[in-house]
Parts: structure tokens; sequence; C-alpha cells
């Protein structure tokens, strides 16, 4: 009796010591038959790009609408030959709804991924697209290929020339983000994109960009000998916004234009606000933010009047456009108009996620044009390895 207790006991540690020497499944790298593994994927919302313990407050965007995720579709393909890898519609499955990034400014998505991938990863090519039905292109889904959404355009019906886009539509604004030849970490159950030490995250950024006029008189004096008349024209000069835009950011940009110039029409000298110093709005040195909340404040305060605020598809080009007005001299209307013309500082300022001032303002008996371009972020590739100046509007 003795001895087979003895020889049980036996037993049930050399099982005990195979099963240590053995290992689990997962242990050894194979997911088990009945499991399932997931991709998570790190996404930003436009305006916070990453909450860190160095940020000092938020100052929230000019409108909310600029800002929602309505939808969000995701898109994983191998690197090497563009197989899918796994595609998700936040909300489709009832679980990841876009209302949370819009809440939280950031979001986890986790995507199932076949085991044969899970078992051998690759380096991979992840898009995101939130608010696809903004724009007018192919419908894209699951079946959707990574040449399709390279070759996706923002068509000549959307955010164009013809008819202006002067509020958020009801579906958002276009919005995408893309990282290429991400590696893969992590283990099962969960692989993430990225390395050990350096989590990828993809940020959406607005795949169009926006531009308003502000403007300004100084309080007349009795004696003024020239006093504004009226403008009698704002304008954006032709061909400067492209036919068809990518919706995903790319390095090189091959764009067609072809329109009449834009023009926003005539305003009255009522409608122009005065002010003591219209240098007080004037763009100086500080921080892309600080001067938009301060423009947005002087709206708000009846002290400069917005014209023209447009969504429109992104341009390489330097945009540039004319003024005409009239002054009175000695109470005397002039026959002929004066002419002012004003541009963005350089090609590419207006890019995707730009915002565009176009500060106007009556001084000395002579109007002036000052203009300030906000950058916002366009960062694609690099899985916020490096670091950006970041403004979003």
């Amino acid at each position: 009796m003795k001895n087979r207790l003895i020889e049980r006991w036996m037993l049930l540690l050399m099982a005990m010591l195979l099963m240590a020497c053995g290992g689990s499944e997962e242990e050894n790298g194979s997911i088990p038959e009945d499991e399932d593994c997931y991709l998570d994927i790190y996404v930003y919302a436009p305006d916070r790009p990453i909450v860190t313990r160095g940020d000092v407050g938020e100052i929230k965007v000019r409108t909310e609408a600029e800002s929602n995720v309505h939808t969000l579709q995701i898109w994983v393909f191998k690197s090497s030959n563009g197989d899918p890898v796994g595609y998700l519609n936040a909300g489709a499955d009832g679980v990841s709804e876009p209302y949370l990034l819009n809440e939280n400014g950031q979001q986890v998505y986790r995507m199932k991924v076949a085991k044969d991938f899970a078992n051998n990863p690759e380096a991979v090519d992840v898009y995101v697209v939130a608010n696809a039905a903004s724009y007018t292109s192919t419908t894209l889904n699951g079946s959707t290929t990574r040449t399709q959404l390279n070759d996706a355009m923002i068509g000549s019906g959307s955010f164009g020339t013809s008819t202006l886009v002067t509020s958020v539509p009801t579906t958002g604004l276009p919005m995408s983000a893309v990282l290429k030849n991400q590696h893969i970490s992590g283990k099962f159950p969960t692989l993430r994109i990225g390395t050990e030490s350096q989590i990828a995250t993809l940020h959406l950024t607005r795949a169009v960009s926006k531009l308003r006029f502000v403007l300004c008189r100084i309080t007349e004096e009795q004696d003024s000998k020239k006093k504004l008349d009226k403008i009698n024209d704002i304008s954006l000069d032709a061909n400067q916004i492209p036919t068809q835009t990518y919706l995903i950011p790319r390095e090189i940009y091959t764009y067609t234009y072809g329109h009449d110039p834009i023009s926003y029409g005539k305003v009255e000298k009522a409608d122009i606000l005065e002010v003591a110093d219209p240098l007080v709005y004037a763009y100086e040195t500080q921080a892309a933010r600080a001067y938009e909340e301060m423009i947005n404040q002087a709206i708000t305060d009846g002290k400069l009047k917005e014209l023209g605020l447009t969504y429109l598809r992104e341009s390489d080009k330097q945009l540039k456009g004319t003024i005409t007005y009239k002054y009175n001299e000695n109470n005397s209307a002039t026959d002929t108009p004066e002419t002012v013309t004003f541009s963005m500082a350089a090609a590419g300022d207006f890019l995707r996620n730009h915002s565009w001032i176009i500060y106007i303002y009556y001084l000395d008996s002579k109007l002036y044009v000052l203009t300030v371009t906000h950058i916002g972020m366009r960062s694609w590739g690099n899985g916020g390895a490096e670091e950006h100046s970041i403004y979003n509007w």
C-alpha cells in the first residue's frame, strides 16, 4: 500500500515536471486553435493629438463640428504585397463607436486578425478614414484594396469652387491617416503596431483646409480727408484649387487646376466694424493657437467682422487674391477703385489641415491686408516617432 502511494506521487511529480518543461502553447509561440488574436490600433482625434503631463490646459476648437468623427474605418495590409490583414468599421461592431474618440480625443481600436498572421507577424501598412460620406468617391468597405485607398480622391463635387462649402456638412469633414511599413510587437492574445519601446499612433488630420476673412476699420475722425466708402469685391485668383485631391496624405502631389476666380462679393462700410486700433489684431509672434483664439474672441465680442469662411480641397499652390475698394476724399467718392493684392507666404501653405486667416483693415486712409497661415499637423508614415509643431484648428 505504501509503495503504491509513493508510486502515485512519483507519477504526479513527473507530470508536473513535464508540464513545467514543456510550457503552454502560448509560451511556445503557437496560438491555441480555439482562441482569437487581436491587433490594437491607437487613433487620435485631430484636436488633441496626444495629451501629456506637460500640457497646460486645453483650448476649445472653433466648433466641435470641425472635429467630430461620425464614421471611422480602419484597414491593415501587409507592407510586402498589400494583402489584407484586417478591416474594422468602428461602430458597426456595436462596441467601438466613434463617439468615444470624440469624447476622449484618443481611442484604442481592436481588430481581429487571422491566426496565421498572429503566429508569423510581418510589417504592415495601416489606413484610417473618418467621415467618408462627406466627399464624392468610390464607396469604401472591407473589400477596398490598398491601391484603391491610395488612389481615392475627393472629387469635383466636394469642397470645390463651384458651390462653396461654408459650414461643416452633417456628415463631418473628411479625415484620414496612414502609417507605412510598421513593425508588429506584442504577443498572444493582443498584438500592437510599433516596437516594444515605441507604440505607433495614427493621428487623424482633416483632408481639407479652410480660409476666412476678418475685417475692421479704425474709428473715423471727423476731419479725416480720406474715409472708406466700401469694399467692392474680395476674390481669390483663378486656378488655385485642384479639380480633385487625394483622400490619403502623400508626399508627392500631382494635381490639375481649372476654375474661375472665387468672388466673396462686396462689403458695405456699415458692415465693417470700427475699432480704436486695428493693429491690436495684427499677428506678431504669439503661438498660432493663441492668435486664433484672440481673433475668435474679437469676432464673438463684435470687434471684428468675419466673412467668407470656406472649406476647400487642399492645394500645393501659393494662394493669391485681390481686394478692390473705394474711399471718399473730402466727402467726394473716387471714380476708380483702389486695388490691394494678398497671398500666402509660400506654396504648400494650403495643404490639408491648414487654416488661413486674411486680416483686412482700414487705417490711415488705406486698406491693409495681413495673412496668417496656421499649419495643422500633417504627420504620416513615421508612427509618431518624430516631434512635430502641432496646431489643429
